[in-house]
């Protein structure tokens, strides 16, 4: 396991993770997350469909985890096969819910800790009782930060070393995983030019990583991929913009052109987005994913399908999962 991307279970996040080569499927456990509108609606029907007989995490979204009971939490786990399912858990779980995940699931489960409930004061008391009850050398253990300033980078290395020293027996879990989000909520950038947003999660891994060797500790890199780690849920009348979301070492570059109801999604529009990404030094060439070959092909005129709003989630979901894989691979 090289890299666990965190994305939500949705249509354009399921094609990204389908269409990967086989070659960067076998360094990916990606950590899936069913959100209010999938689960609430009945649309969840496992993973077998997109990520077939390979090892991933399943997690539901914080604001969908407030709303479900343990049994309609079963009913949605009980739809993947269990051989390949990491379900994970949280502080606040019932121990009849975790002795019952830990039973049944042969591939263990994975803990998830967010930065700041590891500061709050109570902590330190709540996670030795939590960790009695786990078998920490077939439980995963995975340190979520969630979004950080560009501008608090330093910051967020200094509260994270703090943190850890708060984990008793970390170096006991099987393995360590750590995952940050600087994808902004919103895109407010100009329209119908590439813009750029710095990407500091690479740099703040980098960063903690001597934290964690300090504690014997192996680090796995994580992200949120080309979105933001919170739920956005779409309102009807919203207006959403045909975009581009292109991951480099140091850049998130975005295309944003003009919204759906003005036309932005008709191939003229997004042919042009498409030539401006694909004629930057940004771009890595169609042969590098597969995401890349479908922003070539538009661009060229080789196909005239514009795709929706769901296929540009996928195309640059699938080209950021490959960049970071072969990023790691590089810097192992």
């Amino acid at each position: 396991m090289l890299y666990v991307p965190i994305l939500k279970c949705k249509q354009g996040e399921k094609d990204a993770l389908y269409t990967l080569r086989d070659s960067v499927k076998d360094q990916v456990v990606p950590l899936l997350e069913i959100t209010p509108d999938v689960g609430g609606k009945g649309n969840f029907n496992g993973v077998e469909d997109f990520w077939k007989d390979r090892p991933f995490f399943l997690d539901v979204s914080p604001e969908y985890r407030q709303e479900l009971s343990d049994e309609e939490y079963y009913k949605l786990i009980e739809k993947c096969t269990k051989q390949q399912t990491i379900p994970v858990i949280k502080l606040a779980d019932s121990e009849k819910k975790i002795t019952k995940l830990i039973s049944e699931y042969p591939k263990g489960v994975a803990l998830r800790l967010y930065i700041h409930e590891i500061l709050d004061d109570d902590f330190e008391l709540i996670y030795d009782e939590f960790s009695a009850k786990l078998d920490l050398p077939n439980t995963d253990l995975i340190i979520d930060a969630q979004h950080v300033e560009s501008s608090k980078i330093n910051e967020a290395s200094f509260l994270i070393k703090g943190a850890l020293n708060l984990i008793e027996g970390i170096g006991e879990y099987r393995n360590v995983i750590f995952s940050s989000n600087s994808f902004p909520e919103t895109l407010q950038v100009d329209k119908h030019e590439l813009s750029v947003i710095p990407r500091i999660e690479t740099n703040l891994f980098e960063k903690v990583k001597p934290h964690f060797s300090k504690k014997k500790v192996n680090l796995i890199y994580s992200d949120y991929a080309i979105n933001h780690w919170s739920f956005f849920e779409f309102i009807p009348g919203m207006q959403p913009s045909f975009n581009i979301r292109y991951t480099t070492e140091d850049f998130y570059v975005v295309y944003k052109g003009d919204t759906v109801k003005k036309g932005g999604l008709k191939i003229e529009k997004v042919k042009e987005g498409c030539i401006i990404l694909v004629t930057s030094p940004y771009f890595k060439g169609q042969g590098y994913s597969w995401g890349d070959k479908e922003i070539h092909e538009k661009a060229t005129g080789e196909t005239t399908r514009p795709g929706s709003l769901t296929t540009w989630r996928a195309i640059g979901t699938n080209h950021h999962v490959t960049f970071i894989v072969n990023l790691l691979s590089n810097q192992a």
